[in-house]
């Protein structure tokens, strides 16, 4: 049996709280890899929702990127 990875106990994924205190649930949550951000000098968190990281980007579905919490 394979192990499924969540993005929710990955080290790079980073909760947007606001969506989540109004109800939006976990559609606004962001994947911070820095082969996502795409800036790995200043180490600001501008990635891409979890989303669509999986989805469209280099982690896919499999979860490619995925290193657990420590």
């Amino acid at each position: 049996m394979t192990e499924i990875r969540l993005c929710k106990d990955c080290k790079h994924y980073k909760k947007n709280w606001s969506s989540h205190i109004i109800g939006s649930g976990d559609k606004f949550d962001v994947c911070v890899h820095p082969l996502v951000t795409g800036n790995v000098v200043t180490g600001k968190h501008n990635g891409y929702y979890c989303d669509t990281t999986r989805r469209f980007h280099e982690c896919g579905m499999i979860g490619k990127l995925w290193e657990a919490r420590k």
